[in-house]
């Protein structure tokens, strides 16, 4: 009997994991013990939320649509509609406003010769330059004021429900804030886009000399892309009222996932955490019955919810406003339910795959043998 079974997952293992798929089958042998994900890391931040862009489903969330400061995660949809509004090798007039823009700057100086677009971009995501962010409004906006009113606009169009801008740069301002799930959908439109996702990527880029003819580099914040294998950006924040803010994203073995933290005390280290989890404990065999018929949307302007079998795990969310800042807090989660022993088991499906990226081949394949071989031999022995 052992060497009939030990026969089939084989050749399961060796017909399957070259399509890259996974049997429907399947599911209904995954074990009820043993495969289920364990709670999420503790982690600083006081709002996060992690998303399986190859499966198009959040994994687990904590206040994910409270309003906050965000900081300079802001210009993640400042570059959106630049690129969106303008083209990279554009000219753009540096003024005295630009000069003014204050705190994190790249050194613009009134007057000198125009930059392009594309240099602009790269000073405001890598360098967070909040001199780029004032130029770039400018000269899509014509204005600050009329630039921010684009960015709503844009907002609007993804279905963003807890979201306001004020600034293109994310300095605090009480009419100012989002949320990591808005957060979350603005990135996914950014990262469509090529010119976006190869900034977001590179760790430095060289820039125009100042007028006195000393080089300009802009240098990218986000440690992850040193440190944590397989990150491929996207963009950092710290004001006084938002804290350590991050949307991070990582691939490994063919699944990109994202980390969004806010009103965080180590935003690398809370999206190393999170992001570790996400690749460890969600792996394509780790199938769970979502106990609802009515699956909550995931993410609001990206398509419609996809069923599948991972559990959204929602940790309960604080009530607590971030000191000096006026935006409304939404009040506090309902956790899910506890599922009831004696209800019948809820149907598990392989959800289908609409994103991009391949799902796990072999390697899952073969973690999902061996951990359903040690449940089929333990229950055997049990009789």
């Amino acid at each position: 009997m052992r060497r009939l079974v030990t026969l089939f997952l084989v050749v399961l293992t060796i017909f399957v994991a070259p399509m890259g798929g996974t049997p429907r089958g399947w599911a209904t042998l995954a074990p009820d013990d043993g495969l289920l994900a364990p709670p999420p890391p503790e982690v600083t931040a006081e709002a996060w939320i992690l998303y399986d862009d190859t499966f198009g489903h959040v994994l687990a969330e904590r206040s994910p649509d409270t309003r906050r400061a965000v900081a300079s995660t802001t210009k993640i949809m400042t570059a959106l509609v630049v690129i969106e509004q303008s083209e990279p090798d554009a000219t753009v007039e540096i003024t005295s406003r630009a000069d003014l823009a204050g705190e994190s700057e790249i050194g613009l100086v009134p007057g000198e010769p125009p930059w392009t677009v594309e240099d602009l971009l790269a000073a405001l995501l890598l360098q967070s330059a909040n001199d780029a962010a004032v130029a770039l409004a400018e000269h899509v906006g014509g204005t600050v004021a009329g630039f921010a009113g684009l960015m709503n606009a844009k907002a609007a169009e993804l279905g963003l429900e807890n979201t306001s801008f004020v600034n293109p740069h994310g300095l605090d301002h009480p009419d100012h804030y989002s949320s990591a799930r808005d957060l979350l959908t603005v990135t996914l439109a950014a990262m469509d886009d090529p010119d976006f996702a190869r900034l977001v990527e590179a760790r430095s880029a060289n820039l125009p000399a100042n007028p006195d003819g000393e080089p300009r580099v802009a240098v990218n914040r986000n440690e992850l892309l040193a440190t944590y294998p397989g990150a491929i950006g996207v963009k950092t924040g710290f004001t006084n009222q938002a804290l350590l803010t991050l949307v991070a994203a990582a691939e490994r073995g063919g699944r990109r996932l994202y980390a969004v933290v806010l009103g965080s005390d180590d935003h690398f280290g809370d999206a190393t955490a999170l992001l570790d989890y996400g690749f460890a404990e969600f792996g394509v065999m780790t199938l769970v019955p979502v106990a609802s018929t009515a699956p909550r949307p995931l993410i609001s302007g990206i398509g419609p919810p996809v069923e599948g079998s991972f559990e959204l795990l929602i940790v309960p969310e604080p009530e607590v406003a971030v000191e000096g800042n006026d935006a409304a807090v939404l009040p506090a989660a309902e956790p899910p339910p506890d599922p009831v022993a004696d209800e019948e088991p809820v149907p598990v499906e392989v959800m289908e795959v609409e994103r991009r990226s391949e799902l796990p081949g072999l390697e899952d394949i073969l973690t999902w043998s061996v951990r359903y071989w040690d449940w089929f031999t333990a229950r055997l022995a049990s009789r």
